[in-house]
Parts: C-alpha cells; structure tokens; sequence
C-alpha cells in the first residue's frame, strides 16, 4: 500500500513539473527535486538523498524539457539566435557544477537549493510587473559568462535553469514568451549533461536505492514521465493565453515554502 501511494506522489510531481516546465520554462526541478528528496530520505536514503533527487531531475527534464521546447518552437516563439549564444557557456557551466557536486555533502547541495530558491522566489515576487532593466542583451562574452554561471548552478539545483535564465532575459528587455520558450529550450542541453555527470559520479556509491545507476533512480524518473511529458505541451498552450504574472507570483510563494522548510530542516539538524 505504501508503494502505492508513492507512484501517486510521483505521478502528482509529474503533473505538477511538466505543467510548470511548458509553461514557464522552467524544467519542472523546482517540483521534482523536493519531491524526490523527501521519498528518499523517508526511505533511508538521507546520505545521499539530494545527489539522487537532483540526478533524477536532470533525467526526468530530458525528455519533459523537450516535450516544452518542441511545444515552444511549434509556435514560433524560441529566439534561434539567443538559444545559440547561451550554449557555449551552458556546456561550460554545466561540467563545472557536475564536478562541483561530486565533491559537495547532501546538506551542502540542500543550502544550495534552498538559498538559490529563496532568492529567485523573492526576487520574482517582488518584481512579477516590473519592467527591464537594461534595453537589450549584452554582447559576448558577458551572455556566455552569465550562461555559464547559471547552468553551473543549475546543475547543482538538479533544474533547467529557467528560473534564472527567465529572469536574466526579462531583465534585459526581452519579451516575457519569447524568454519562457527559449530558455524551455536551453533546459534539455543542461539536463543531458548533467544527468550523464550524476551518473558518472553515483557510480561509486554502494547505498543506492534499486533500479539506480548511479545517481540516476530510473523507476521514479519513468513514473513521473507517464505525467510529466504530457503536461509539457498543456501548460506551454497555456503560456501564451493566461496571465503569467499571477502564475509567476503563485510559483514564487511555492519556491519560497520549499526553500524554507529545507532551510529550517538544516539549521534544526
């Protein structure tokens, strides 16, 4: 009965991931690394519950992502021209933050994506209707070095990088669509290298939870699939029809709620 009631919880992250990926660009980790986290550490596994968690994001954004990116360019939205400058600095940023966790605790990668989700949950909170802050995007090197730290980041957080590409990208003037739909494309990039980096550095461990190579658990990540690739394509119709802002705000208070209850869980340890 347990074991039912997890697939439920798995399929309800799927829903809530892919729903959240199409529709603002955001690969869904924000739902997906949480989720598996605490099933994890319910099972035993907290040693290494959040290297797992964000391992299994990354795979789960794979296919989830492409299903949002290829809902995206169907419509016409993804900036061809802004997707090719931000990859060189992806593909950089994301081996940097796969190394990087190799050798981070659970609880460090843990204050990673809390402090990074209070951050980006306050700042688009307070600024959901504000306008750009600078009238275009800056010329190379700058947006592959704001790639590169982005994606390195985002690797460590198991995400695609939306939220902070999202917000990079309105800062600098570009339209709010245009930005969800070309970042919704720049998350399969980060996911297919760092998932292949957690599975790389899992390797090693003995205390994995079964049908795990690696860091990459593969039943949760094909039960949140049966929901999560069908969601995509629903919230990026979606996207270009309701009021992002309001739906921006709701995720806001979600990242906040989280960030919080894992911060309260490190500093009461």
């Amino acid at each position: 009965m347990e074991l039912f009631y997890v697939v439920l919880l798995l399929l309800a992250l799927g829903l809530g991931g892919g729903f959240l990926a199409g529709l603002l660009g955001v690969g869904g980790g924000a739902v997906f690394v949480p989720g598996l986290y605490y099933i994890l550490k319910h099972y035993g596994f907290a040693d290494n519950a959040m290297h797992i968690a964000v391992g299994t994001s990354l795979l789960v954004i794979i296919l989830t992502g492409l299903s949002s990116a290829r809902a995206h360019y169907k419509r016409g939205v993804v900036d061809v021209v802004l997707l090719r400058q931000f990859l060189p600095g992806v593909f950089i940023g994301v081996g940097v933050g796969t190394a990087l966790s190799g050798v981070l605790s659970t609880q460090a990668l843990k204050v990673i994506f809390a402090v990074s989700q209070l951050s980006f949950g306050s700042y688009m909170l307070l600024r959901v209707n504000r306008t750009a802050l600078v009238p275009a995007m800056p010329r190379q090197p700058w947006v592959s070095v704001i790639a590169c730290a982005n994606a390195c980041l985002a690797t460590m957080m198991g995400v695609g990088g939306g939220v902070q590409n999202v917000t990079f990208m309105t800062l600098c003037n570009v339209p709010i669509h245009r930005a969800i739909a070309t970042v919704a494309a720049i998350g399969p990039f980060i996911a297919v290298i760092g998932a292949g980096g957690f599975l790389y550095i899992g390797l090693s461990d003995p205390d994995l939870p079964r049908y795990s190579i690696g860091y990459l658990n593969f039943a949760a990540a094909g039960v949140i699939m049966m929901t999560s690739l069908f969601m995509a394509p629903v919230g990026a119709r979606l996207a270009h029809s309701l009021p992002v802002s309001r739906l921006k705000r709701a995720f806001s208070i979600f990242m906040l709620c989280v960030s919080l209850k894992m911060l309260s869980e490190i500093f009461m340890s």
